[in-house]
């Protein structure tokens, strides 16, 4: 009798310790993304119009809570679309950076699936300028590309 609940039993155990991987969300490959904050990394390939003008790319993943939420909004317009956001994962902005003045803006903001599979998109052409607030994500992102930029590289001797 102990015998034949056993095989179960293991196999009951097996698909319960295998969920974590398949219910959390997987971070982004870490030689591209460097961990940000606020559940969100930057992509080390940093983009530059000018010296003092960055593009960079931002990874934020979705919590469950964006997710139902977001569900819940794009079904008052949309049901079909809506389905497609159970597999919302992660967010893609791309920030441009007046490193001089200390402004920041959201050039192109994108929504997608676990498969990386784009959602929806939204493309900001000449949006305002927001002064970057110190302790926020703008403000650390700001850390990282532009004042860790101008850092002058000490050479050995």
């Amino acid at each position: 009798m102990k015998n034949r609940f056993q095989l179960p039993l293991i196999l009951l155990m097996m698909v319960f310790l295998s969920l974590p991987s398949i219910c959390f969300s997987a971070q982004p490959n870490p030689k591209i993304w460097k961990y940000l904050g606020y559940n969100s990394y930057y992509n080390i390939k940093i983009l530059r119009i000018t010296p003092d003008i960055p593009l960079v790319w931002t990874y934020k993943i979705v919590t469950d809570d964006t997710r139902e939420k977001t569900i819940e909004k794009v079904k008052k317009y949309d049901l079909d679309k809506s389905i497609k956001y159970k597999d919302y994962h992660h967010d893609g902005l791309l920030w441009e950076i007046d490193c001089k003045q200390r402004l920041i803006r959201v050039k192109d903001y994108i929504e997608f699936d676990k498969n990386d599979i784009v959602l929806n998109r939204y493309r900001f052409n000449n949006n305002e300028w927001d002064s970057i607030v110190t302790s926020s994500m703008g403000d650390t992102l700001y850390n990282k590309v532009c004042v860790s930029q101008e850092k002058p590289v000490k050479k050995k001797k």
